[in-house]
């Protein structure tokens, strides 16, 4: 049976596998994270888990190499993870009583082949302003694009989700777990 190989150094990915008992090796390489903004945003991920993914399938080329990337997507606009506490608040502010939507493109090398794909997530987020700096103070939001964790304390500020949660947590698990088991199911 072939390795799994994780290109991503997330801890939420990676627990996120364990979590659907996958046996699977972390070894990620570092890139250059910068999109190509000429692109609709789905494509500018998915290359982006591509690229990712890439370095690590050469290194493995018979094996399963899964990449992926998450971003937040407010009004028109990606929300990377906030710099520091200040831009951190500011992030929150604005997401407060608003949907925002959450994309994670996976790439998974299996052989020869690829396979891409990129889902989405929406989230209505409650009016959390008095929230906010209580939830800065966790420092749970380090790291985090949209400053935030849904997993975590912040799950607090959902009124609802349309989607799968772990996309928002940075994997759609189950959409990787379908395609381990065709893969299996071929061999």
């Amino acid at each position: 049976m072939n390795k799994i190989i994780l290109a991503s150094t997330s801890p939420r990915r990676k627990e996120l596998l364990e979590r659907e008992g996958i046996d699977f090796i972390v070894d990620a390489s570092s890139i250059d994270e910068t999109m190509d903004e000429t692109l609709p945003i789905k494509e500018r991920l998915c290359q982006l888990a591509k690229d990712k993914a890439e370095p690590i399938h050469h290194k493995y080329p018979l094996d399963i190499v899964i990449g992926a990337d998450t971003i937040v997507y407010f009004q028109n606009n990606i929300i990377g993870k906030a710099k520091n506490r200040e831009e951190a608040y500011e992030t929150l502010q604005k997401l407060s009583n608003h949907k925002h939507t959450v994309y994670t493109a996976v790439a998974i090398y299996h052989g020869d082949s690829l396979e891409v794909f990129c889902d989405q997530t929406d989230v209505y987020f409650k009016d959390i302003s008095i929230m906010i700096n209580d939830y800065l103070d966790s420092e749970e939001w380090m790291g985090k694009a949209g400053a935030y964790g849904i997993q975590g304390k912040a799950s607090a500020f959902v009124e609802r989700i349309v989607g799968d949660k772990d996309t928002v947590i940075g994997l759609p698990v189950m959409h990787v777990k379908e395609f381990l088991n065709n893969i299996k199911d071929k061999s």
